[in-house]
């Protein structure tokens, strides 16, 4: 590898967004010196940013394990009060970094950052390092094309490295010489990075000083000596080689490790000048285990019927529906399980929302607010291609992420099974329209409902910005209902005026009985707007 060096605790690589909209260049050590006046990360994709945001949480751990400022006999909310008021957490977090300064060299000969020295194959090959950026077409990532990412700039390469980590795709990679699994020179696949394989789940404050603070599973801070002992990122092992730490399967040792999971096994190729990475070589790495992975606070996890068998109950993370984000997001964050099952577990940052630690995160935040994002990815064929990144951000005040507001739950849930119903009868009206203007159509239109319930989205998200300042049930049933009603009412109107004269005079059929049917669109608009009636809140429709 090159002699030259790019130090991600000094040189400029993290790229981050200021309240003001600009975007500003840090690196490690600056970033947690500053991290108040920043709002968000700005790098070439949600998902990247995703993937940077788990590494600088596991560094925020690790920094406060390594000065151990709490006794395992702290309870939750003065643990996490010491660290929301702490004005040193950068020159603390620094501190941590500095001693292990060395393992954070991007270049470094024997233990570079995040890869695996000396990686190589039978044939000594290697791409160039477009390899490194997922390829899904124009739009999606601003550099999008393999050629425009044949070289990149070491910063770059950085960002798309811890990428790579969190979310590469599954699929036939490289076969690195010492890895024991390969095979004909080929490592066969073992799934996509873990990020990849959750929904994670992320409370946002006003900077993101506030975002690390707000997504501290607290718990892990005071978890028993042995397990923090165990629970190492990378630069804190042995450097890797190419073998993984087992041919099976592996369960993480806590959360800083699954945040900082090694899926792959990478080597970056530098130019001379050590400025910008021309190859690259993916490889794989250690292969984690997804049933009963309990370690990752940022994803919930879903209780599988069919896989729990002899009494052995089977959890696997919960993921993002990339058509129903909102929906479905808030529906799993929300929902109550059925009684005859185990209950799914929600994300660790939402769990320990409760008691004490609701009332202190509430006090901090009621003020300036937070928002909740919802991130993931979505794979095709055998997950060995990109489809396209889920990414999402709602107005969700903390207050209603706590156990004080458990009284709105199950009204969440209510309202977004409702829609989920009313969605298929959205689906017939249409197509019903489209049969009484004289078309023989095999399925429903899609693009009128898609409208619709985008519009009712964003009624959606203004509803839960409401129930923050957590109303009576019953009122949020009703301020439901009412926009659920005003939305759907207009839409349906356009629709039977899009239909036109024709499916207004419509067309007669007799039936079995002998009977004559008017199919109209006045004869649809009845039946659909009696089922609104039916699925909103019966106090919605008074005015």
């Amino acid at each position: 590898m090159s002699s030259h060096n790019f130090d991600l605790l000094r040189e400029p690589w993290l790229r981050m967004r200021h309240a003001e909209g600009h975007v500003e260049e840090v690196g490690l050590l600056e970033f947690y010196d500053r991290a108040e006046q920043f709002t968000d990360l700005a790098g070439e994709s949600d998902t990247q940013n995703q993937a940077v945001f788990r590494l600088l949480l596991a560094i925020f751990i690790r920094a406060l394990r390594h000065h151990a400022l709490f006794g395992q006999e702290d309870r939750l909310a003065d643990t996490w009060q010491k660290v929301q008021a702490a004005d040193d957490l950068g020159a603390l977090v620094g501190e941590y970094l500095k001693a292990w300064e060395d393992r954070f060299d991007l270049f470094d000969t024997s233990a570079p950052f995040f890869q695996a020295a000396g990686l190589h194959t039978q044939k000594e090959e290697h791409s160039d390092a477009s390899v490194l950026v997922p390829d899904t077409g124009p739009g999606l990532f601003s550099t999008s094309t393999s050629a425009a990412t044949k070289t990149l700039p070491a910063a770059a390469a950085a960002r798309w490295l811890v990428y790579t980590q969190a979310y590469d795709v599954s699929g036939i990679k490289s076969g690195a010489v010492g890895d024991p699994r390969v095979k004909g020179g080929k490592g066969y696949p073992i799934g996509t990075g873990w990020a990849g394989a959750i929904g994670a789940v992320q409370v946002m404050g006003p900077t993101l000083q506030d975002t690390l603070v707000l997504n501290l599973p607290v718990r892990a801070l005071l978890a028993p000596p042995e397990e923090i002992d165990a629970d190492l990122p990378p630069w804190e092992r042995e450097p890797a080689d190419a073998s993984p730490r087992s041919v099976d399967e592996v369960t993480p040792t806590g959360v800083v490790d699954v945040l900082t999971w090694q899926q792959r096994r990478v080597r970056l190729f530098p130019d001379q000048e050590g400025n910008t990475v021309v190859g690259a070589l993916i490889c794989n790495g250690d292969k984690i285990r997804r049933a009963n992975n309990f370690m990752d606070p940022t994803t919930g996890y879903r209780y599988s019927r069919a896989q729990s068998k002899n009494g052995v109950d089977v959890f696997f993370p919960k993921t993002h529906d990339p058509a129903l984000t909102v929906w479905r997001g808030m529906q799993s964050l929300f929902e109550q399980n059925r009684p005859d099952e185990p209950e799914d577990r929600k994300p660790a940052i939402i769990s320990q929302l409760h008691g004490d630690l609701a009332d202190v995160v509430n006090a901090a935040y009621e003020q300036s607010g937070t928002t909740l994002r919802l991130t993931g990815m979505s794979y095709g064929t055998q997950d060995a291609v990109v489809d396209g990144e889920v990414s999402e951000t709602y107005p969700v005040r903390v207050q209603l992420l706590t156990d004080r507001a458990q009284q709105l739950w199950p009204v969440v849930v209510g309202v977004v099974g409702r829609v989920m119903s009313f969605r298929g009868s959205m689906a017939w009206f249409h197509k019903q329209l489209l049969v009484c203007a004289g078309a023989s159509p095999e399925e429903a239109p899609q693009a009128p409902v898609q409208a619709w319930l985008a519009a009712l989205e964003a009624q959606f998200v203004a509803w839960l910005d409401y129930l923050g300042g957590i109303p009576a049930p019953e009122d949020a049933e009703r301020e439901w209902g009412r926009r659920m009603r005003t939305t759907t009412l207009y839409f349906i109107a356009e629709a039977v005026a899009a239909a036109g004269p024709r499916a207004a005079i419509g067309r007669t059929e007799e039936s079995e009985a002998g009977k004559l049917i008017i199919h109209s669109s006045a004869r649809y608009e009845l039946w659909i707007t009696k089922k609104l009636a039916e699925i909103v809140a019966d106090t919605a429709l008074t005015p």
